[in-house]
């Protein structure tokens, strides 16, 4: 049965996924982003998520509207069901790049990446914890909707609670990530992600006794999920907050994090 389902999905190299919300629709998404849907056989996706709607996810085109919340600190969950979305309606022979909605990329650089071989699971810029320990405060969530209260009041960020309240997530795992925009994960980090969701029932505010909040921050939260399967972070530069960086002869910065509309 697994084969007649596989052979009936269409096979690609691997998914290009865009991840944005409703606020960025008439912004970042008109502005920046990638002018071709197919690059050396990797499709290109857009995900915003919308908790209104009744199935898990209704497709128009390359743009997947997720049945999850649209808001900041829920995007491991849009990251997640999105991986899960592209595995259930593609067979997918590498992995996907999740990228974010206010990049300008050289596309060729991007290509060459895309082509290379023997990539690692987990690809990024890597952070890595400068003290041993389980876990530390960390105020960055808080932080953020302390600049964008209106994100508080949005229904379609299905947040139900008071900044105040927020802010007792802010202990997190020390633990190597790959932060940022851009992120390359093999087809069984993929795996890995969307199961370890599983066993916390896509609950981000799931409480470990040991580690904290892992996943109210995305990269730390899909960290603490390769961590856990011993898989390590391979340190890449992949993306860069300054132009020059994008154009100059470093062969694996293929974009520019505009940080436009924030």
């Amino acid at each position: 049965m697994d084969n007649e389902i596989t052979a009936s999905k269409e096979r690609i190299n691997g998914a290009i996924l865009i991840f944005s919300c409703h606020r960025h629709m008439n912004t970042r998404l008109k502005e920046f982003g990638l002018k071709k849907n197919d690059y050396a056989g990797w499709k290109v996706f857009t995900f915003i998520g919308d908790p209104r709607i009744a199935e898990p996810y209704q497709r128009k085109g390359n743009m997947f509207l997720l049945k999850c919340e649209d808001s900041y600190i829920h995007i491991l969950k849009k990251v997640a069901l999105g991986m899960k979305v592209i595995l259930e309606c593609y067979d997918i022979e590498e992995g996907m790049l999740r990228c974010g909605d206010d990049l300008a990329f050289d596309e060729d650089k991007m290509i060459r990446f895309l082509n290379s071989p023997n990539k690692g699971d987990y690809m990024g810029r890597v952070i890595r914890p400068s003290k041993p320990g389980l876990k530390h405060t960390d105020n960055f969530m808080t932080s953020y909707f302390y600049t964008h209260p209106q994100d508080l009041l949005n229904p379609l960020n299905g947040i139900t609670m008071s900044l105040q309240e927020m802010m007792k997530f802010n202990e997190i795992p020390l633990v190597p990530f790959a932060s940022g925009v851009v992120v390359y994960f093999s087809k069984k980090a993929c795996e890995i992600v969307i199961a370890e969701m599983d066993k916390v029932s896509w609950n981000i505010y799931f409480y470990n006794k040991v580690f904290g909040y892992p996943y109210v921050i995305e990269d730390v939260g899909i960290g603490f999920c390769m961590n856990k399967h011993k898989i390590n972070p391979v340190h890449v530069f992949f993306y860069s907050d300054y132009p020059q960086d994008v154009n100059n002869d470093n062969p694996t910065v293929f974009a520019y994090h505009t940080n436009k509309y924030k």
